[in-house]
């Protein structure tokens, strides 16, 4: 338990000058609803409500002091009988309340984040395998779950809010983790929730048009992500660490990130770019290059050359864009000094990825492959790579778009499918409060009217048996979508559905 004060530190003198009679807090929170006896309860605008409408409704309900982003009236004040600190940005301060009530514990761990639009959640698994490697204990923040040490916990979202986060973090700490690997979205950079969490290094997997329902645009969702590699690298130097970043020069943004950090000459971040196909871009020669790899079905494997890394590699996984997560992961981890024979260890020692190109095993020779690609980007780079590796056997892709999102992107995702397999069944995903049938029929806007390749089956469950029956030995079917989630969400009702178990029932089906 703390003192306001306490968890004032770092704050302004004219914000620690507001706490009052100094009283003892036992919880923070910015939702009224979860205010108990010794909450600080933070006022934020924004998003559906504003939270300074609820100050009083918190104090009722036992909270002992307040942290809001308005000026409020002094009778006001003076009703409300609580110390009052007004802040310039509520989520900020709620993100350096939270690192202070549970005592930094980033600073005293190797932390590593991973953004991007795709890969974030295969780079965090390959670096959970090369730190433990390399003898780590580590623990996991990301889409599929939160892990630490034997306990597997419920993932809320990608990056959580800053309290649940910093408790993580805490609780990691006193798990005994000596690092820890996490999924770091622009909804998080953006909102401020990892303000305050001191990274040792950070990877760049690319950027792609996604989240445009949250961000305005494509410059406003790049500068988002990019603030991994700017502002949180003050939380970083301030804990006496000198980051390190791996950003993928392959991609066209990774570039640009390339290019500010150059001008920036930031002598304390350390950085290096990595890749699959020098020479192909207008920058210096990549610092660890994959144009060694060979990459098949059966896995990833060769030479990576670059100015401080020269290893040979074996992956079990597969395709061209999980080579790049490969390389940006061990980038950071060479770049943070990890031993190498380590690095080529826990690569090879992963197995899968839950939902990420995870195979289904059969005795029947078809290649069946559940893979979380569920916009135009990731299917794309998806059937692209499978398009690559399959040879003479057909691609057979189940797939559909979930509800309630962008519906931009399902004539897109219904061109991509049909043009890049031989066989394409569209079915339901997570259709929520939509009509499945109506998100099929715009997923069909984009197939051509003379498309013979296409069936539609809303049952996604009879649409991965059709998958299945339709496929021969070394034909590879796709099932596309869901990735690692075990549920499919049909109005407000979440119920029990996962690809990997229905495949496995069709294939042993009779």
């Amino acid at each position: 338990m703390k003192t306001l004060l306490e968890l004032l530190e770092g704050f302004p003198p004219e914000n620690q000058a507001a706490a009052g009679d100094h009283p003892r807090v036992r919880h923070l929170t910015s939702d009224s609803r979860e205010v108990r006896a010794g909450t600080v309860f933070v006022a934020i605008r924004g998003g559906s409500r504003d939270g300074h409408l609820f100050i009083e409704a918190a104090r009722d309900a036992g909270a002992v002091a307040v942290v809001g982003e308005l000026a409020l009236p002094e009778e006001r004040l003076r009703a409300l009988g609580l110390p009052y600190v007004q802040v310039r940005d509520g989520r900020e301060a709620l993100a350096r309340l939270a690192a202070n009530f549970y005592g930094h514990p980033s600073r005293s761990m190797l932390v590593i984040g991973v953004t991007g639009t795709s890969g974030k959640t295969t780079t965090t698994y390959l670096l959970e395998s090369i730190l433990r490697s390399a003898g780590h204990r580590v623990g996991v923040i990301g889409t599929v779950n939160f892990r630490y040490d034997d306990r597997i916990l419920e993932s809320t979202h990608t990056t959580p809010g800053s309290v649940e986060l910093q408790r993580l973090l805490a609780e990691m700490k006193e798990g005994l983790c000596t690092a820890v690997v996490m999924e770091v979205s622009s909804h998080a950079l953006k909102q401020h929730r990892t303000a305050c969490i001191a990274f040792d290094g950070m990877v760049f997997t690319n950027l792609t048009p996604e989240h445009l329902d949250y961000h305005p645009d494509m410059e406003d969702y790049y500068r988002s992500k990019a603030l991994l590699f700017t502002d949180m690298v003050e939380s970083s130097i301030a804990a006496g660490k000198r980051p390190f970043a791996a950003i993928n020069a392959d991609d066209e943004y990774g570039r640009r990130l390339l290019g500010e950090l150059r001008q920036a000459r930031r002598p304390e971040l350390g950085f290096a770019s990595f890749g699959l196909a020098p020479g192909l871009h207008e920058v210096p020669a990549l610092d660890v290059s994959g144009e060694g790899l060979c990459i098949g079905l059966d896995g990833i494997r060769g030479r990576v050359a670059g100015s401080f890394l020269n290893t040979e590699l074996s992956s079990k996984l597969t395709g061209r864009f999980n080579a790049s997560n490969l390389l940006g992961a061990l980038t950071v981890a060479g770049g943070l000094k990890v031993d190498p024979a380590m690095i080529a260890g826990g690569i090879s020692s992963l197995e899968l990825v839950p939902g990420r190109l995870q195979r289904v095993p059969n005795a029947r020779g078809i290649h069946v492959l559940v893979d979380y690609a569920h916009k135009p980007d990731a299917l794309e780079k998806v059937l692209r790579t499978l398009g690559e590796v399959r040879g003479s056997q057909r691609l057979i892709t189940v797939f559909g778009c979930g509800g309630d999102r962008d519906r931009k992107k399902r004539p897109v995702m219904g061109r991509l499918a049909t043009e890049l397999s031989d066989c394409v069944i569209v079915t339901s995903d997570n259709p929520r409060t939509e009509d499945p049938l109506s998100i099929i029929e715009e997923i069909r806007l984009g197939i051509a009217s003379d498309c013979s390749n296409c069936q539609v089956e809303p049952d996604r469950r009879k649409a991965i048996h059709a998958a299945i029956a339709l496929a021969r030995p070394g034909d590879v079917v796709l099932i596309a979508g869901k990735g690692h989630e075990d549920y499919q969400i049909i109005g407000t009702r979440k119920i029990h559905f996962d690809d990997r178990e229905v495949a496995l029932e069709a294939l042993q089906a009779p």
